[in-house]
């Protein structure tokens, strides 16, 4: 290895700070989200198969092994962050092919992009697995006997329709204690939200004009690029009837901590690969980690679509991931 190896900032991947990735993914979102089978772009570190031996180096765009005729796919199951894990930008794809499979050689997704300074930011592909959806028959909700709280389902009345979904936890302004779920599950200002309790259905509450829908990314984050982009919040209060009968604990979980202050001064590509927990009222105990940073989900109307983070499994020690799915029910877990 030269002394310009040492100095080529082009080559060390290291120095990528996330406000690189996301003004590279900025750049070339377009160009990525019309490859064929992209449905989605997100920044994070590259993941590595968890069947693929450990090294001290990392070669993420290298050509298949000695032998090998092609790359194995890459899930969000079958791979894992490690120590020597490149910042990259993910994308994501709805079906694995093969470059000699694909009909044009262009339609390949690159191995790395090109910044305007000729630093050069590394891709991962990463396929999207789609489970399929569980009824919510096969779900096994846990009904309060008096007291409710986080984890808890609750009961919306929606055109005639019942529909279950989930308490997050207890939120307050200091002033009013409202339910934390999500705006489509609490639905307009006003409307009223139930819950079995001690096996009766009863009034808990209605919906408060306290509402997040969505935000342009700029906003939220200002000191970072994101023209044309909202964040996905979709945010909402219940302005609870009687706080006696609320409990702080979330079930399953117990107490929760104090709130994080996270903004763009001291959200990190640290955060990839810290494990998260939740419990929804359909799915019960679910377990994961942060696998990526403001995953670009949709496109309507030239605005695109992120959410803050991508929460994917968590590996376990044995090789295996741990399977995380959601059901009917769970909306409004946090």
């Amino acid at each position: 290895m030269t002394t310009d190896d040492f100095l080529s900032a082009a080559s060390d991947f290291n120095l990528l700070s996330l406000r690189d990735l996301l003004a590279a993914r900025d750049q070339f979102h377009l160009h990525l989200i019309n490859k064929p089978h992209v449905v989605a772009t997100a920044v994070g570190r590259y993941r590595i198969r968890i069947d693929e031996p450990w090294s001290t180096r990392q070669n993420p765009m290298g050509e298949p092994a000695k032998g090998q005729k092609a790359h194995p796919k890459r899930t969000l199951s079958n791979s894992e962050i490690r120590p020597n894990s490149w910042p990259a930008i993910l994308v994501f794809v709805d079906n694995w092919i093969q470059v000699h499979d694909l009909a044009h050689p262009e339609d390949a997704v690159p191995p790395a992009v090109y910044m305007s300074d000729g630093r050069k930011v590394p891709i991962c592909v990463v396929e999207a697995e789609r489970n399929e959806i569980r009824p919510e028959g096969d779900a096994h909700f846990n009904f309060p006997a008096s007291t409710i709280g986080g984890g808890y389902p609750v009961v919306c009345d929606v055109q005639g329709q019942e529909h279950l979904a989930s308490v997050a936890c207890l939120v307050t302004d200091g002033h009013k204690t409202y339910a934390l779920t999500n705006r489509h599950v609490a639905g307009e200002a006003g409307s009223p939200i139930s819950a079995i309790i001690g096996r009766n259905k009863v009034r808990i509450g209605e919906s408060s004009k306290l509402q997040l829908g969505r935000l342009p990314f700029t906003k939220l984050y200002p000191s970072w690029p994101g023209d044309n982009v909202f964040v996905d919040l979709d945010v909402g209060l219940i302005d609870v009837d009687d706080v006696n009968k609320w409990t702080t604990q979330v079930y399953g979980v117990g107490e929760i901590g104090a709130l994080a202050d996270l903004s763009d001064t001291n959200i990190s590509l640290r955060l990839i690969g810290v494990p998260v927990r939740a419990y929804g009222a359909a799915s019960g105990d679910m377990r994961g980690e942060i696998c990526a940073l403001f995953y670009r989900f949709n496109s309507v109307a030239g605005f695109e679509y992120v959410a803050d983070v991508l929460v994917g499994p968590r590996p376990s020690h044995g090789g295996n991931s741990q399977g995380l799915t959601t059901r009917p029910g769970d909306s409004g877990t946090l």
